[in-house]
């Protein structure tokens, strides 16, 4: 397992190397990878220009502001984050800040399907959580009571990364099940999830059909057919929602369903790729290794 020190290192190189970029893909630009990572704010931005570019990541970030402040551009959200707020940035949704304040203290939180999947946690624990979804405001503003509950969830996790406790990662993956379940308790109190908007209420149905159909349904034209809208309009609303195209979304979904099988069953590559709806092992395995930039078996030998 890669050093936090090191990790946390690596990453403000990156931050200079891509300080003028106008877009970044983290996933490309930061080679070192991990499934889950904490670190204090003040720790994150100290010696730097205290701004993130524009990026995208595979991780989902959570970030909470003990002190101090920052601006953000999430997705078509823009907002300051200031004392006790909790800022939620989904998988992939184009994000950036500046100004983070002298002040600043706090904590991030990064982690992936992969951490819970290591861990045994089914991936549904995340699927229903509505506050990553890229449609809902990724800002919670807390009462300093909620606060100090959310910040005392970020220690024991921050505690236990440190650790040499049995079962650690495991540990580390409730307390971010319960930090979800929190944040969308306290998001309810004050935003309803049910907002109807028409861009979010097509990327809810979308998502849905794509739980039902995704196995044997892989065309945007199907999709966008049984939504009643054009392909090129599905496509740009999704792309605004979520920060990748339709197309991205259902190849997203048949990964996530392959890396689950790779990890918490014994069935063979071609089992598994005739259960997610490839009939052909070898065009399965280049679907993969397109997206992962390794094979099936060797991501599954790398997990075990």
């Amino acid at each position: 397992m890669l050093d936090d020190t090191f990790i946390l290192s690596e990453f403000k190189k990156a931050i200079r190397a891509v300080a003028d970029c106008d877009l970044v893909d983290f996933d490309n630009q930061f080679t070192h990878k991990f499934e889950f990572q904490i670190q204090k704010l003040e720790d994150v931005f100290r010696n730097t220009d205290r701004r993130i570019p524009p990026n995208r990541w595979s991780y989902y970030r959570i970030a909470f502001v003990k002190k101090g402040s920052a601006d953000f551009t999430t997705g078509v959200y823009k907002f300051t984050a200031v004392k006790d707020s909790l800022v939620v940035v989904p998988s992939r949704v184009v994000s950036s800040s500046r100004n983070w304040s002298l002040d600043i203290e706090g904590y991030i939180l990064l982690f992936n399907i992969d951490f819970f999947l290591q861990n045994n946690f089914p991936y549904k624990l995340l699927e229903d959580k509505k506050i990553l979804s890229p449609s809902i405001h990724p800002q919670i503003q807390l009462s300093e009571e909620q606060g100090s509950q959310v910040a005392e969830i970020f220690q024991t996790i921050l505690k236990e990364k440190h650790g040499k406790k049995l079962h650690k990662n495991e540990l580390i993956a409730v307390k971010i099940i319960e930090l979800l379940i929190m944040s969308e308790r306290f998001f309810s109190q004050t935003q309803p999830f049910d907002e109807n908007l028409p861009s979010i209420d097509i990327t809810k149905k979308f998502i849905d059909l794509i739980e039902a159909h995704f196995l044997h349904e892989r065309s945007v034209a199907f999709y966008a057919s049984e939504l009643n809208v054009h392909p090129n309009y599905l496509n740009a609303v999704i792309k605004k929602t979520t920060g990748i195209t339709a197309k991205e979304s259902i190849q997203n979904r048949l990964l996530l369903e392959t890396k689950f099988l790779l990890h918490s069953t014994k069935l063979t590559i071609k089992e598994i790729a005739n259960q997610v709806g490839f009939s052909d092992p070898n065009y399965f395995t280049v679907f993969f290794k397109r997206s992962e930039n390794v094979s099936p078996a060797n991501y599954r030998a790398s997990n075990v």
